[in-house]
């Protein structure tokens, strides 16, 4: 058995156009334009409120990491559901990245026939064709892939702005609200790398997630840049804010964090105040460092949890129904269980701390628009 005869290829025909929206508006807004354009987010608004965006200030702070494994970690949270006898929902992971191809690798999806970098999505957005979406091996996980052709994104919507102002950045946004209740969260990773692809994902997102692996002001500074990119996106998403900043690969000591991790927090916490930005937002879990385990995973087409399983040899492998080998790092040696499984417990954590931040967000939302 091969890992594409585990996997289904979903397509999302019957969708209302989103191209047809976007061409009602010239590119220079009068008065009344502005307000056609706050009747259509007003409109979808309480469609997106599942969506949460990990986006990142500068490259190499985890974003793929994070993205993966918290996707990861709410399907398996709805699998346990489904076994209880309950309600359940799938999670979907979007990526828009035209570098991205990280993710792929996380869920072992690199070498699928189905991975098509980026072609699909970038048609669904610009050209109104179906959207394409990888059912995964794991039940309750759903993957739109990115990759190189995610530029013919950029390409089409330089051309859509010039001809109809800001409204073309609702084109994700219209999309996702129109699938968005077969979805119990959806998770959009883009990199703020690319102007026109972090305006759709700002559009689109309600909840904006960070990550932060370096502890130099730059990237301290960026992060809190972040929370001032969301005020920055009034006219297309009133209700885009910052949920939860995450901190991975920092040490901890005896389950605690060190004098590093609490530096940075404090390094934050004024950057966020000088933004008049409440420092709520800094999640006090973090992923202690793991690197080389967060590798050892991703070369295996896990996630931090299955990794941990594998380690401790109790992996089924979906290809042959049997416990999987034990995974080794690169010099041969059993990969060690006990830092697997702490590693494997941080990113659950997390992951119930953001969705704890989004779901307190939702509800001053929905008594906001009450």
């Amino acid at each position: 058995m091969k890992l594409d005869d585990l996997l289904e290829l979903v397509s999302y025909d019957d969708l209302k156009s989103r191209l047809e929206v976007v061409r009602r508006f010239p590119a220079h807004y009068e008065d009344e334009h502005d307000a056609m354009l706050a009747e259509v987010v007003r409109q979808i608004r309480p469609y997106l409120r599942n969506v949460i965006g990990v986006t990142i200030a500068k490259g190499g702070q985890g974003k793929t990491t994070l993205s993966a494994n918290l996707t990861g970690m709410l399907a398996a949270e709805q699998e346990k559901l489904s076994k209880q006898g309950k309600k359940a929902l799938p999670i979907l992971h979007l990526e828009l990245d035209i570098q991205g191809d990280g993710v792929a690798y996380d869920f072992g999806l690199a070498r699928s026939k189905y991975n098509d970098k980026g072609a699909g999505l970038a048609s669904a957005v610009t050209s109104d064709a179906p959207l394409r979406v990888i059912q995964t091996d794991r039940q309750y996980l759903h993957v739109v892939p990115a990759g190189t052709h995610n530029d013919r994104i950029t390409d089409a919507l330089g051309a859509l702005v010039a001809a109809h102002g800001r409204a073309a950045h609702l084109l994700l946004a219209l999309l996702l609200a129109q699938i968005s209740h077969l979805y119990r969260w959806i998770v959009v990773d883009f990199s703020p790398g690319d102007r026109s692809l972090q305006q759709l994902g700002l559009a689109a997102t309600t909840h904006l997630t960070a990550p932060l692996m370096d502890s130099d002001n730059a990237s301290v500074g960026g992060l809190a840049s972040l929370a001032v990119l969301a005020k920055s996106t009034r006219k297309t998403n009133p209700e885009l804010g910052v949920a939860a900043m995450c901190f991975l690969g920092f040490r901890k000591v005896q389950g605690q964090p060190t004098s590093d991790l609490t530096i940075v927090w404090q390094k934050l916490r004024i950057a966020l105040e000088r933004h008049n930005v409440s420092p709520d937002v800094i999640l006090k879990d973090y992923v202690r460092e793991g690197r080389v385990l967060a590798k050892e995973a991703r070369n295996s087409g896990m996630l931090a949890h299955e990794f941990a399983s594998a380690a401790a040899g109790k992996w089924i492998d979906p290809l042959t129904g049997e416990i999987a080998e034990r995974p080794r790092d690169e010099n041969g040696r059993l990969i060690e269980t006990r830092r697997a499984i702490e590693l494997a417990n941080d990113h659950a954590a997390m992951a119930r701390a953001v969705i704890s931040r989004v779901r307190a967000r939702n509800q001053q939302l929905k008594e906001t628009s009450a």
